[in-house]
C-alpha cells in the first residue's frame, strides 16, 4: 500500500476540504463507505447528527461516485473520520482518513491504475483548494 498525507490547512490558512481531496480522483465505479465521521456537515439534512452517527456505525452510509461528491459538498469540515473506497470485487482501493483537523492520510492500493498519478499530484502539491472570499 502507498500512503500519502495532505495537510488540512494551506499555508494561507485556507481549509482543504473533503471535496478538494476527492477532486484528485477520476470518476470511478467504486463504493465509497463512510466508516467513521466527525465533522461539521449539512448533508443529509433530513436526519439528525445522532441518526447519521448511528447509520455510520451500522455501515449504512455508502455512496457511488456522484453520491460521495454530493456528501463532500455538504461537509464544511471533516475533523476525524475514515472513508473507504472498494472496487467491484469488494477490494479496498483507497482509504481516506482525517486526523484531528490537521491532515488527511490517503492509503492507496498500488495495483490501482491511477495510483501513480494520484501520488504525483499529492507530492507536487496539486491538491485543489477553496479560496477564501
Amino acid at each position: 500500500m502507498i500512503t500519502e498525507t495532505i495537510p488540512m490547512w494551506t499555508s494561507q490558512r485556507t481549509l482543504v476540504s473533503l471535496r478538494d481531496v476527492l477532486q484528485l480522483f477520476p470518476p470511478n465505479n467504486w463504493r465509497w463507505t463512510v466508516e467513521d465521521f466527525d465533522g461539521v456537515f449539512g448533508f443529509p439534512t433530513d436526519i439528525t447528527r445522532a441518526q447519521f452517527q448511528e447509520m455510520v456505525a451500522a455501515g449504512a452510509v455508502a455512496f457511488d461516485w456522484n453520491g460521495i461528491q454530493q456528501f463532500a459538498d455538504g461537509v464544511d469540515q471533516m475533523i476525524d473520520g475514515r472513508i473507504v473506497a472498494t472496487d467491484e470485487n469488494d477490494t479496498a482501493v483507497v482509504q481516506l482518513d482525517a486526523f484531528d483537523s490537521t491532515e488527511y492520510e490517503i492509503v492507496i492500493d498500488p495495483a490501482w491504475s491511477g495510483a501513480a498519478a494520484l501520488v504525483s499530484a499529492v507530492r507536487s502539491g496539486l491538491v485543489p483548494h477553496r479560496r477564501t472570499p
